[in-house]
């Protein structure tokens, strides 16, 4: 049932920079071993990090960029214990401590503890839309904007969370399109897009929220954004084109980060 797993993380001790830090996550009701399960971390007054990801067979591990080659991660199958171990501590590491594991399609948050100095203290959340350690936000801009005052098209895509509730925020308030529902994908995540105007001198910026957590796009990337006019008659069709557009989008983006990409919103 749903309530036959849990995960109990044990606060542990405050560390300085430098020092080696093991945290630990027991799970009950299942085995990490033929689990797949996570750890994350919140910095103060920041968004939730991706730190390491383990596959539910465990031939896959690997670690978030700011962690990697500092971590190892380890688990004792036969009491259900998974182990996050931190050398080389910096300033930066300092953070609340999340392990999570897989649940249909949500991701079950466990207690969380505090490293490198004080934080709220631990409350524990079975909690929808956490991040995946491939979930992605992006936006590009059209780079046809040389005249200053002319109007181009900017776009933010939202690719593999755990929930279909996303908001996506834009720095412009001129929606050209956004989509009402998010879609669900073949392998069971969600994904979404918004289309606005922009000037060759906005600041564009885009945020992703779900559950009370904010994810922005730190990387603009220049496209070509085409726009067709709509008719309400086929809303449905539409919005299935744009998804899947999106989502050959940001495959380019994860292949080739520097090849030209389009955004065609076939609206007919």
């Amino acid at each position: 049932s749903r309530l036959s797993r849990s995960l109990w993380m044990a606060a542990q001790p405050s560390a300085s920079p430098g020092e080696t830090v093991r945290l630990s996550c027991r799970g009950f009701g299942f085995k990490f071993g033929n689990s797949t399960v996570w750890w994350y971390r919140q910095a103060a007054g920041g968004s939730l990090e991706w730190v390491s990801y383990k596959s539910s067979d465990s031939t896959v591990v690997e670690f978030g960029q700011s962690v990697n080659g500092r971590a190892t991660l380890m688990w004792d199958s036969s009491w259900s214990e998974l182990y996050l171990s931190l050398r080389d501590l910096q300033p930066r590491d300092s953070a609340r401590y999340f392990c999570a594991v897989a649940r249909g399609q949500e991701i079950q948050l466990s207690f969380n503890t505090n490293l490198l100095g004080p934080g709220p203290q631990c409350q524990s959340s079975g909690a929808r839309g956490c991040l995946g350690s491939d979930s992605q936000v992006i936006v590009m801009k059209s780079k046809n904007l040389e005249r200053d005052g002319s109007i181009g098209r900017a776009a933010c895509l939202a690719k593999n969370f755990n929930t279909k509730t996303i908001s996506l925020e834009m720095s412009s308030n001129e929606v050209v399109y956004e989509q009402s529902t998010s879609i669900l994908t073949s392998v069971g995540l969600y994904d979404t897009i918004k289309v606005v105007n922009v000037t060759k001198d906005t600041e564009l910026t885009c945020t992703a929220q779900f559950n009370g957590i904010t994810i922005t796009a730190n990387t603009t990337l220049p496209g070509t954004i085409l726009w067709y006019n709509s008719d309400t008659k086929v809303e449905k069709a539409n919005m299935l084109s744009v998804t899947v557009l999106g989502l050959r989008v940001l495959l380019a983006k994860s292949i080739a980060f520097n090849t030209l990409m389009s955004i065609k919103l076939f609206l007919f």
